[in-house]
């Protein structure tokens, strides 16, 4: 199964208690469904960085990243991924119809969908360290909408990547990405024993510091969540 079900149930608000046993049954019933009838795509590039005092820039391309939090992230690396990634529109109608059936089906159908792309992007993160050297590691993948780093981003990335030709991901004019379970993250690159810093995806220190800790969707079970 690519799909992490203690994600999916994390996103329904679990936390880190376990489901119910006839919201587990549900959940992998619909995993499996996922699975077998979404397709996960992705598509990724390389960059050095140049750093100024207002942003990062990667090199060659029109891409500015901007904020306090990717600056934190990456102000050890001198090179860097983008990379998309997407489980397609089959997905979303299968949500739909989940819907149709119950509420509940359709916000369990909604968190596996996430949970599923999730794992596909861990897979295209894989792919990426293979192309790594022996001594360089990743950052933490951060997404355009995490912390200050402005979800507009997306934007210059996906255009970059061609990632609507390549693997069908559209941007509508409210930022939002078609499909919806689509996936942009940067990732830099480490050299030796640099220390890629707190496993915060904000780059924050402490979740005491965001004004988003209340409702924040990039804190996982293991690293933020057990300040």
């Amino acid at each position: 199964m690519i799909a992490d079900l203690r994600e999916a149930a994390r996103y329904l608000g679990y936390g880190s208690n376990p489901p119910d046993d006839r919201t587990m049954e549900e959940m992998i019933e619909i995993t499996d469904e996922l699975e077998a009838s979404a397709r996960g795509k992705w598509t990724y590039g390389s960059y050095d960085l140049e750093i100024s005092e207002e942003c990062i820039t990667l090199s060659g391309t029109g891409i500015e990243l901007r904020g306090r939090n990717i600056r934190r992230i990456l102000a050890n690396a001198k090179t860097a991924y983008i990379m998309a990634c997407t489980i397609g529109p089959q997905a979303e109608r299968i949500i739909q119809l989940k819907k149709l059936h119950s509420a509940t089906s359709g916000m369990i159908a909604d968190a596996c969908a996430s949970a599923l792309v999730e794992g596909y992007a861990d897979l295209c993160q894989k792919e990426i360290e293979g192309n790594l050297k022996p001594n360089q590691t990743l950052t933490f993948r951060f997404a355009p909408g995490y912390g200050d780093l402005p979800l507009s981003t997306n934007k210059m990335i996906l255009e970059e990547l061609k990632a609507e030709k390549r693997i069908g991901i559209h941007l509508t004019e409210t930022m939002l990405m078609t499909p919806r379970k689509s996936i942009v993250a940067i990732l830099g690159i480490l050299d030796g024993d640099t220390n890629k810093g707190n496993d915060h995806y904000c780059g924050n220190e402490s979740c005491d510091d965001c004004s988003l800790k209340d409702n924040c969707t990039s804190r996982r079970q293991g690293s933020a969540e057990n300040e």
